[in-house]
């Protein structure tokens, strides 16, 4: 009897052993699945505000002046490498932007000298380095064109040119007065090399510039994402 006794003594203290263990056991399994919900949680967090930065900008038509910003968003981003936190900057970003010969034909001003298209080509897609030096070096060259005519004078020549019909017929008063204002500046010829920073096709440039940062471009097509859910390609277009 008394070793009967013992017997369920020892069995219930084993019982009682693998139920601690199995309750140990089952406190760690859900303490890791509660690790693992919240590191997946903030990793999803961190992913939903990196592409806010750039789905901003796919929510409706954007101007121009937007789109610089994009652009350099993805410049910078595509510049670098390895991960942070739950970014990937391995996995890069496609910005596509097109219909930018529709642009050029709208603002070339091709009764002028000098060659006046603003972009080489109709579509750029900006995705590994050095992709976007095009499209860059030509707003770059537009934009030292705005730092020149900084004036309000220059501005106001500016906005005669731009609002002429007759291009040809207003050349000759943009000239006079420019003439007063920079008498030195050689203006009778506009390709001349007197005071070249400020001849005829550097205000052209300005207009060209002032013109894009107002322009509308359109969300040509959703975006895309990879695996992860980051963001992947992008794609504007010149809107009319």
């Amino acid at each position: 009897m008394e070793n009967a006794s013992k017997a369920l003594l020892m069995a219930g203290g084993m019982l009682i052993a693998l139920l601690v263990v199995g309750a140990l056991l089952l406190m760690i399994n859900q303490l890791s699945s509660y690790q693992k919900f919240n590191s997946d949680e903030l990793k999803n967090s961190q992913l939903v505000e990196f592409n806010k930065q750039f789905e901003q900008y796919t929510y409706t038509d954007i101007k121009g002046y937007e789109l610089l910003t994009l652009i350099n968003k993805v410049i910078d981003y595509n510049g670098n490498n390895g991960v942070a936190n739950s970014v990937d900057y391995n996995q890069k970003i496609t910005l596509t932007i097109s219909g930018l010969n529709t642009f050029n034909t709208k603002f070339a001003y091709k009764d002028e000298p000098g060659t006046n298209k603003l972009f080489k080509a109709d579509s750029y897609i900006i995705r590994n380095k050095g992709d976007e030096k095009e499209l860059t070096d030509a707003l770059n060259d537009c934009m030292s064109a705005e730092a020149i005519i900084d004036s309000d004078e220059l501005k106001s020549i500016a906005g005669l040119y731009k609002k002429s019909d007759t291009k040809k017929e207003n050349v000759e008063r943009i000239r006079e007065r420019l003439c007063e204002l920079f008498p030195d500046s050689g203006y009778e010829n506009w390709d001349g090399e007197k005071n070249t920073s400020l001849k005829l096709t550097t205000i052209i440039k300005y207009i060209q510039y002032s013109e894009f940062k107002t322009a509308t471009f359109k969300v040509n097509e959703n975006p895309t994402y990879y695996e992860n859910g980051q963001i992947q390609t992008m794609s504007f277009k010149f809107k009319e």
